[in-house]
């Protein structure tokens, strides 16, 4: 998956008589613009509204739907951010290391006495590596990946799950409300569930660094 890779498919297929979603902008396609995941409303429905049962259920999956693609989209947007920071301090540790490496050489060829220069680029280089593991980065874009596409899969589960129901729906008479209220909890629960895993696992990362430099886990 590369970092380019489109926001997933809504993959709305109407089914007549059934609960179809509706794009929300230009070409039925929404845009997330989000600098951090936040808290999100949910349609508050009253009683008047649910004596049309399809258009309440029709918000609500849009809703639902919003959610995993504003956070697929955030993770991968931080999944390029912290990539890129971890390519610099990699690339910059491999560069000091094999510098240091060679002054010794260098220094052989020449008068001589360039041999702390070395010392002081291979420490440079393990300070560079030092600081990738300690921020976290080349794990936590890796992190980010395999969750958003973990979101991706399920939000394309939920997707095929409620063309299940709306294809039923055709069938059968009224329309099976808390079905369909039941996959949206499950959908929504499962979201929260694979978000929350992993913030703990970068917490519990987060905490091992501090612990490694002896320091207190309120302090930065």
């Amino acid at each position: 998956m590369s970092s380019t890779d489109p926001a997933p498919s809504t993959g709305r297929t109407p089914a007549e008589g059934g609960v179809s979603p509706t794009g929300g902008g230009p070409g039925g396609r929404r845009t997330f613009r989000q600098a951090d995941l936040g808290v999100r409303t949910f349609p508050l429905v009253t009683a008047e509204e649910w004596r049309t049962p399809e258009e309440v259920l029709r918000r609500m999956y849009l809703e639902a739907e919003d959610r995993a693609i504003e956070a697929y989209t955030w993770y991968m947007r931080d999944r390029v951010r912290k990539r890129a920071s971890s390519k610099v301090l990699r690339g910059a540790a491999i560069v000091l290391a094999a510098a240091g490496g060679l002054q010794p050489l260098a220094s052989a060829a020449g008068a001589g006495g360039g041999l702390g220069w070395g010392y002081i680029l291979l420490a440079s280089a393990g300070v560079c590596v030092a600081f990738d593991h300690f921020l976290g980065l080349s794990s936590r874009w890796m992190r980010d990946m395999v969750c958003a596409q973990e979101i991706q899969s399920r939000l394309h589960g939920f997707q095929l799950d409620w063309a299940v129901l709306n294809a039923r729906d055709v069938e059968q008479r009224p329309i099976p409300v808390e079905d369909y209220l039941d996959l949206l909890r499950a959908f929504i629960t499962d979201l929260s569930a694979i978000m929350t895993r992993e913030t703990n696992e970068w917490v519990t990362e987060f905490q091992s660094g501090l612990a490694q430099f002896n320091l207190p886990p309120g302090q930065k």
